[in-house]
């Protein structure tokens, strides 16, 4: 059996495809841009391996990006994995998904480059020789280049800033210097243009120098190599013993107000536009790819990948009352039997 390799398109894998039998399908797959290299060198050979069914998709980009194109049908994805529920809630007035179902979390950290002419003072504080509050300090140094993405397309975006307003009082920041190092004002919530760069091409903007650091997941930093400065958990995002706290920040985007919750990875099926049939063995194996996210060798992919393995809890869409009214039954069943629940408002 030939093997699949995916570019975060569907092309390759559906011409590996079609030289297999035909009950195999190919699972499309719409990742968020952190998931790029996993999906392609990892999570999707794993699936083709224990199903047998290719994989693809449209190239990852930022979570919100891609709810937009799904909703413009300039993509037509079967999944859609996303970081956090809130993308993927932007898709059900459409009625073009029925959950997000949550399936591990995330840690926000800040990787940084090897060529960094700051790379001694990064490590010191990575090791705690020096305190974490000094890495604002070195932000603000002229001539530092922090890298972040873009809010309005991607979660992470939103997270490392309200990760700074956390850090101004946790850590007992002087007066303003959170915002100060990113360039956030009254009239600009999101701060200094220049520090925004693509989602999918940061991590490689730090591992060469283009940055000296940036924002990233902790998944992402061990996928790409980077050294990474952990937060504590008040300000990373992903303890939920911390989720209080995170609910105190906020940013607005794209006209909404987000309060800070924990960082989740996300999935969905994505249900096709009016007038746009699946074949049924893709349908197929779009269901089978979100129940291999479910299975004992989905989560060890993202356990050993630097994800958090949590119990599985259902965002059901406006209207559905149960897990069995959205899940396909393969997914239903090991849903449950991980502990499943429902979110409730």
């Amino acid at each position: 059996m030939a093997a699949v390799t995916a570019g975060c398109s569907a092309s390759s894998a559906a011409a590996a495809a079609s030289t297999r039998s035909g009950a195999h399908g190919t699972a499309s797959v719409a990742c968020a841009g952190s998931l790029e290299k996993l999906y392609n060198l990892t999570l999707g050979p794993a699936f083709y391996r224990a199903t047998g069914d290719s994989f693809g998709g449209p190239p990852c980009a930022g979570s919100f990006a891609l709810a937009s194109e799904i909703l413009n049908n300039e993509i037509t994805p079967g999944v859609f994995l996303s970081v956090g529920a809130a993308a993927i809630e932007k898709l059900w007035p459409a009625h073009r998904a029925k959950f997000a179902l949550s399936l591990a979390t995330d840690r926000l950290v800040v990787a940084y480059s090897p060529r960094s002419r700051y790379y001694t003072q990064l490590n010191a504080i990575r090791s705690g020789a020096r305190p974490l509050s000094s890495l604002f300090s070195l932000f603000l140094t002229p001539g530092f280049r922090l890298g972040r993405t873009n809010p309005d397309q991607d979660p992470q975006g939103a997270y490392f800033i309200m990760m700074t307003k956390l850090a101004q009082t946790y850590l007992h920041l002087p007066a303003g210097e959170a915002a100060r190092a990113l360039g956030i004002t009254g009239s600009s919530p999101f701060g200094s243009s220049s520090q925004i760069f693509d989602e999918t091409a940061l991590p490689t903007d730090i591992a060469t120098g283009v940055v000296d650091a940036g924002s990233d997941f902790v998944s992402e930093a061990k996928q790409y190599g980077l050294d990474y400065i952990n937060l504590p958990p008040a300000l990373d995002f992903a303890s939920p013993s911390e989720l209080p706290r995170y609910k105190t920040v906020s940013l607005t985007v794209s006209g909404k107000r987000q309060a800070g919750n924990l960082i989740n990875l996300d999935g969905t099926l994505v249900l096709p536009a009016k007038g746009s049939p699946v074949a049924a063995v893709d349908e197929k194996a779009d269901q089978g790819f979100l129940a291999f996210m479910l299975s004992k060798k989905g989560r060890s992919v993202l356990t050993a990948s630097g994800y958090s393995m949590v119990p599985p809890v259902l965002d059901l869409a406006p209207g559905l009352k149960t897990a069995a009214a959205a899940l396909p039954s393969p997914a239903l069943s090991l849903y449950k039997s991980l502990g499943g629940s429902i979110a409730r408002p």
